[in-house]
């Protein structure tokens, strides 16, 4: 608590602090920031575009903080009740609106080859493989959908969104990190286990976790987990992703700062399961 004493002796602390989120409003990055592709597209309750106006992004980037810091407990008070990062201003935010409430409930970003050569999943894995592989990418992440929104409408809605975007772009493969809410080394090998034995586990392009994000899971022994409980770790879009006909290529990253493991996620759009090519991907 600020004594009166204090208050004095600093009169003008309150009048020098600057509005929330100012750095990101004045940033050179942000001020200049355009989509490079505008889609839209409408159902019953939601309403899927690509972010536009700087109001926008913060709303994405405030929900992606609440989302993946606050709910974690990882926030900082240097975060400022956003979470942003360099590669924000390079790609497209996908963002799906609740048309009751007009708030952004879900939102993907997506970093395409064609304009850029660095992708967040680097920071964490050993990419240059696969990146060397001919075929345009997309890189797809930060996926994140608001409490009490998580339900097939949304995730329908994004893989619409997701189609449009590899039409767009004419990309042979979707890539990423996806994310389970576990740290413990043991669980991560367990659920290697599982993924090995459902045939959704690669081990080509060598892949591999890098500096601090390397679990080190080769001496680990396999949790005891059953399968059952497993299957629960595996969130909702990663199980859709499987679906499709994605897999995950070599060992998880750990990430420290959000509380959870990353697998990268690969999906060559020449495996599509006929089902996923027919609802999203018509005319590839």
């Amino acid at each position: 608590m600020t004594t009166r004493l204090e208050a004095l002796s600093n009169p003008f602390k309150n009048f020098l602090r600057l509005p929330r989120g100012w750095d990101i409003r004045f940033s050179p990055r942000f001020i200049a920031y355009t989509p490079t592709y505008d889609i839209e597209i409408e159902t019953g309750n939601y309403r899927l575009e690509t972010a536009a106006t700087m109001n926008d992004l913060l709303e994405v980037f405030e929900m992606r903080h609440q989302i993946f810091l606050e709910d974690t407990g990882a926030a900082t008070e240097e975060s400022d009740g956003y979470d942003v990062d360099e590669f924000d201003s390079i790609c497209d935010h996908i963002i799906i609106r609740s048309k009751e409430t007009n708030k952004i409930v879900g939102t993907y970003r997506v970093i395409s080859s064609h304009y850029s050569d660095s992708f967040y999943s680097q920071t964490e894995f050993d990419l240059e493989q696969f990146l060397n592989t001919s075929g345009p990418k997309l890189e797809l992440g930060r996926a994140c959908i608001h409490h009490g929104h998580r339900n097939g409408a949304v995730i329908d809605l994004l893989w619409r969104g997701i189609g449009e975007y590899i039409k767009l772009t004419g990309s042979q493969y979707l890539f990423g990190c996806s994310s389970l809410k576990i740290t413990d080394p043991m669980e991560a090998k367990a659920v290697m286990g599982y993924l090995g034995e459902d045939d959704k586990l690669e081990d080509c392009f060598s892949i591999r976790p890098i500096g601090k994000f390397d679990m080190d899971l080769e001496n680990v022994h396999q949790g005891k987990m059953d399968a059952s409980d497993i299957k629960g770790l595996i969130p909702p879009l990663l199980r859709s992703y499987f679906t499709a006909g994605a897999k995950v290529y070599g060992e998880p990253a750990l990430d420290v700062d959000f509380k959870c493991i990353d697998f990268l996620t690969i999906l060559d759009v020449n495996n599509l399961t006929s089902g996923y090519k027919r609802r999203y991907f018509k005319g590839l």
